[in-house]
């Protein structure tokens, strides 16, 4: 790396149709080195004029920008041909992403921790869009583009706005052209939709869309195609959220439906006024407090791995050892009776029904075998084994014997497994 050379990329984290993100390092005096990413322009953007004019438009709207909920700007620069963003690094998931793992999961995000988000991204929006200018006029900031990939949630919790690169402002070089259409498009306003002016009550809007997401698991607006998408957003019609997940309060589904209004004057004026809605349903009508701990306890929990792979493998395992040894005669009756018929909840014990996973342990009770005759199931292994090896000869064990002996090593082996894992998730 060249001595002038401050930023170093170590990967890429991102790519979108018009720009890369990448994970870097920024190092100063004697060594010291800071996390950062860097958003560069893809080259053969660097070609088109206007693309490069909305591009530093980005960078000179985030760098008046000074907020906890939005992510820094540091730099902006040209290298190798291409120009470059140097931003804050957000170490994390972005809510798309977040979206995607509850789905993997079936995991519906709690409706506390859906509120605490969009009051964070109200805060984020209510101070871009307050923003004054140098001579104390507003600027009238517009973000343009609120939608999960471009909220980021920390591992600490925190919850940051980021690429305001569709944002409009009065200190804007490059303006939208009227008609134009700018955005994701289940995301957009309706005025927004029909390309119409907008102001901050666009932001609210799509900010409402992205709270219907969190508290349902489904986009609002989505057709087949992307004119069907915006032809529904233009509509407006918002399904009564109640029925979609009935643990929403009828107070937060006011609130919701007030920022989902198809009049812009029927919204909330502010991204301030949602925000403290939003913050008194929190602590009025639910009731509950949470924090950015509290967010990053659910992140963590919803990205650490499945605890029960490992023990589901080694149930499959045992149960499928002691139907091998039942079809080689080794084990009486393991495969008939009661197990062959599907089990209801009331077969199964109240820690089998909660862990929501039927252990090899539980089919055996189900299948009427007692403990005792499980024991007596081991012992005819034992016994078939030992009757086996007392019939040896002298040219040496014979292949049956040498079969039984490794099953029944297998199956010890695979007792001790199922006991270790057993005793590490009881911990």
């Amino acid at each position: 790396m060249p001595r002038h050379q401050r930023y170093r990329v170590v990967e890429r984290i991102d790519v979108g149709g018009m720009a890369e993100v990448y994970r870097g390092l920024f190092s100063t005096l004697e060594g010291i080195q800071k996390e950062v990413a860097i958003k560069r322009v893809l080259p053969h953007l660097t070609r088109n004029e206007k693309f490069v004019r909305m591009f530093l438009d980005e960078a000179r709207t985030s760098m008046v920008l000074n907020h906890a909920n939005i992510v820094q700007v540091f730099d902006v620069g040209r290298a190798a041909g291409t120009y470059f963003i140097v931003m804050e690094y957000v170490d994390g998931h972005n809510l798309r992403r977040i979206f995607q793992r509850a789905s993997e999961r079936g995991m519906r995000i709690p409706v506390e921790i859906a509120v605490y988000i969009m009051i964070e991204v109200c805060k984020a929006l209510a101070h871009a869009h307050e923003r004054k200018g140098p001579d104390g006029k507003p600027l009238g900031i517009v973000h343009r583009d609120v939608s999960p990939p471009n909220v980021l949630i920390s591992k600490a919790g925190e919850v940051k706005l980021t690429d305001f690169g569709l944002a409009k402002a009065a200190t804007q070089v490059e303006h939208t052209d009227p008609g134009v259409v700018k955005g994701k498009f289940s995301y957009l306003s309706p005025e927004a939709a029909e390309g119409a002016q907008i102001d901050c009550r666009a932001d609210i809007f799509s900010a409402g869309t992205v709270l219907f997401e969190l508290l349902t698991g489904r986009k609002l607006f989505l057709g087949k195609t992307d004119m069907e998408t915006v032809e529904l957003v233009r509509k407006a019609q918002v399904p009564p959220v109640r029925r979609l997940n009935p643990d929403v309060p009828r107070e937060l589904e006011r609130i919701l439906r007030r920022a989902l209004a198809r009049d812009p004057r029927k919204r909330y004026p502010a991204a301030r006024d949602m925000a403290e809605d939003l913050a008194r349903f929190l602590f009025e009508q639910a009731q509950r407090k949470v924090t950015a701990m509290d967010v990053a306890r659910f992140v963590e929990d919803l990205f650490r791995p499945a605890q029960d792979k490992i023990e589901d493998r080694v149930d499959a395992l045992l149960h499928e050892e002691i139907i091998n040894l039942s079809s080689m005669g080794y084990i009486r009756d393991a495969q008939p009776g009661e197990g062959r018929q599907p089990l209801t909840d009331a077969d199964l014990s109240e820690p089998v029904r909660k862990a929501g996973r039927i252990p090899a342990t539980a089919l055996w009770d189900a299948m009427s075998a007692s403990r005792a005759q499980v024991s007596e199931m081991l012992d005819e292994v034992g016994s078939a084994i030992a009757s086996q090896g007392s019939v040896a000869v002298s040219g040496g064990p014979s292949r049956r014997t040498l079969v039984a002996w490794g099953i029944g090593f297998l199956v010890l082996l695979l007792a001790l497994a199922y006991v270790v894992v057993r005793y590490v998730y009881a911990l």
